[in-house]
């Protein structure tokens, strides 16, 4: 197509300010590769309420020729001082990223996806946070020096003669409760994007990944399912993880040593009485798939008009993964008909689609950097911005799921909202402690977008150590873990409360009785439909640096899950908590700990946890705003 030659490399900015002096709040500029660009913009303002703005904002090209956008920057005018004792948040905005809180005056580089929070002093707060991710992927960066600018790649977007495109949506909000203003946060993406508020699932049960890997059997799958059947009465769910299908791509076809094939495990999970669900890469093929023997034009190509790949280690290949291109109406269809297979013939119910962040040309490019880097994507309809392509491919699977739950994983966050059910925050996990803390900082730090925007998720019940391990199946990374009993029942208590879905992934044949009891504990209690940080603003000063005061509730009451992730023991002394017939709920070592009408003192022993229940009729709302807590050895 003429419009998509590259033109002489010329920026032209075009800045706009809203004409009445209340609002002159952002600046626009808009960077083409035109001689001279013809492109205007405007914003409007809608008031949130009296101290919260949401910003839209128009890109307009007036010319007679085609404008390709190069990139979009905002810089907010009046955003508040920064003095050494300020701090700013970062929320996290991809999978396996935590939340980080730093000091103000930092000239570090940093930036979010999401939202950024200025704090000075106990209760002035400032905040700037993204609100759609339609066409363009912006980013939040603050420094001292230049303050707070909003940019996005234009991915060389273009714009017709007389058309008007919309920039992201943004919020700008002062106020004095940071609290309230986080979890509004997640409100008006729900409100912008028409996302309805969705109950809780409170789905239990079992996956194979992170102890059999890509190798299990359909025997395996039956041996964990009577186990679990007999040990967790409430488990409602089994996850079938990777490694099912042949090819990476043709998932429609199943591994030939899968007796009875897929609709047969899904059958039989049924037939035990459970939700069958399953997982796949939505966003890779395999170079050697049928799907690429047939479809060369389904997938992505670079600047010379080829397929890239990517490596895969299997345990019996290295696969070359190469790229959906979801601009193709045709590869939309192909994803919309694979789902709608795997729900209606096959059976399945419950879908994880990962790697969703390879619909995204910078993550992409990331991840060829190790096979000489990709200069240039090119989708079969250069007119999308791979933040289009991507969302239109999650619309395609979601129309061929149905009603089935939808669980998004390894994304960026924005490009899936609106569209999936439920969203892994948290990494990976690993039986090892590390692991642990840090996927509790990731899961927990995203508490304003749980069952606001999407159903947060951290990961897999993983409680097991080298001693409930058959030697002979170990996988890299996955096997040979020293987590103690004590630092198990931490990552437990997590879950149970504030996990998400929970499914246990060990093999629940060896797992020994103490850590099945684990497991049973944590099925005993539903997770909360909302929760929160406490001591936030105290915490997430690195990526490990995790949460020890989290409040949740759920439609059985108001829990106190402390958490001690040091090596020495922990005082924390919690006062304006309503203490009395205080309920302790789950404790490995029990802790020291007395209550009284003011509140309560807990000394835990190092690498333990516990969980209290508060009284019937507690406010979570109340008690998440009155307490206060201090630290102490």
């Amino acid at each position: 197509m003429k419009f998509l030659k590259i033109l002489p490399f010329i920026l032209f900015t075009i800045s706009c300010f809203a004409f009445q002096k209340s609002d002159k709040m952002i600046q626009v500029t808009v960077h083409t590769n035109a001689k001279q660009s013809k492109i205007s913009t405007k914003y409007s303002v809608v008031k949130w309420s009296k101290d919260a703005s949401i910003f839209s904002i128009s890109i307009t090209n007036d010319g007679d020729s085609i404008e390709l956008i190069k990139d979009v920057s905002i810089q907010i005018l009046n955003s508040p001082a920064v003095t050494a004792d300020s701090r700013v948040l970062f929320g996290s905005s991809q999978m396996g990223n935590a939340p980080l809180v730093e000091q103000g005056l930092s000239e570090n580089k940093n930036s979010t996806e999401t939202v950024l929070m200025i704090k000075n002093g106990n209760n002035s707060f400032f905040k700037t946070g993204i609100l759609t991710w339609e066409i363009f992927r912006p980013a939040i960066s603050f420094t001292a020096k230049t303050g707070i600018v909003i940019f996005a790649d234009g991915e060389n977007k273009p714009v017709k003669p007389g058309q008007t495109i919309s920039f992201e949506k943004i919020v700008i909000e002062s106020g004095t409760n940071w609290q309230d203003m986080l979890y509004d946060y997640g409100k008006q993406i729900a409100k912008v994007q028409n996302i309805k508020p969705k109950k809780m699932n409170q789905f239990k049960g079992w996956s194979t990944w992170d102890y059999y890997g890509q190798i299990f059997t359909e025997k395996e799958i039956k041996l964990n399912i009577d186990k679990l059947k007999s040990d967790n009465k409430n488990a409602n769910i089994i996850q079938i993880d990777g490694g099912w299908w042949k090819r990476r791509g043709d998932y429609t076809n199943y591994r030939n040593d899968i007796q009875g094939g897929m609709k047969g495990i899904a059958q039989m999970i049924k037939e035990n009485g459970y939700v069958a669900g399953l997982h796949l890469d939505g966003f890779k093929a395999e170079e050697a798939s049928e799907v690429y023997k047939a479809h060369p034009d389904f997938f992505l190509k670079n600047e010379k008009g080829e397929v890239f790949y990517q490596e895969w280690p299997r345990p019996d290949r290295t696969e070359r993964s190469i790229y959906f291109d979801y601009s193709n109406p045709a590869a939309r269809e192909y994803i919309k008909n694979v789902l709608k297979t795997l729900r209606e013939e096959w059976g399945f119910q419950y879908f994880k689609i990962d790697f969703m962040v390879h619909g995204l040309n910078a993550e992409i490019q990331k991840s060829q950097k190790k096979y000489g880097g990709v200069k240039e994507i090119k989708a079969f309809d250069p007119s999308m911005t791979s933040m289009e392509r991507t969302r239109a491919g999650l619309k395609a699977m979601r129309e061929g799921m149905g009603d089935a739950f939808f669980v998004g994983c390894s994304s960026v966050f924005g490009s899936t909202f609106g569209i999936v059910d439920g969203l892994r925050t948290g990494g990976d996990i690993f039986p090892n402690y590390e692991s642990y803390k840090g996927r509790c900082i990731q899961n927990g730090g995203n508490f304003y977008l749980h069952q606001t925007v999407v159903q947060t998720d951290a990961d897999y019940l993983v409680v097991r150590n080298k001693d409930d391990e058959e030697a002979e199946r170990a996988w890299k990374g996955k096997f040979g873990g020293t987590v103690t009993l004590n630092e198990a029942a931490m990552w437990a208590d997590y879950v149970t409360l504030f996990g998400g879905s929970k499914f246990s992934s060990d093999n629940l044949n060896i797992l020994r009785p103490e850590r099945k009891a684990l497991v049973k504990n944590t099925f005993s209690i539903n997770s909360c439909n909302r929760f929160i940080p406490i001591d936030f603003w105290d915490k997430a000063k690195s990526k490990d640096d995790a949460f020890n005061i989290m409040l949740g509730v759920n439609d059985e009451g108001v829990y106190l899950a402390l958490f001690n992730w040091n090596d020495s023991d922990l005082g924390i002394t919690l006062s304006n908590v309503p203490t009395t017939a205080i309920e302790l709920v789950n404790s490995i070592e029990k802790p020291n700990y007395k209550a009284n009408k003011n509140g309560l003192e807990v000394k835990l022993k190092s690498r333990t946890s516990v969980i209290f229940k508060l009284k019937n009729g507690t406010d979570f709302d109340k008690v998440r705003n009155q307490m206060r807590y201090e630290f102490h050895k």
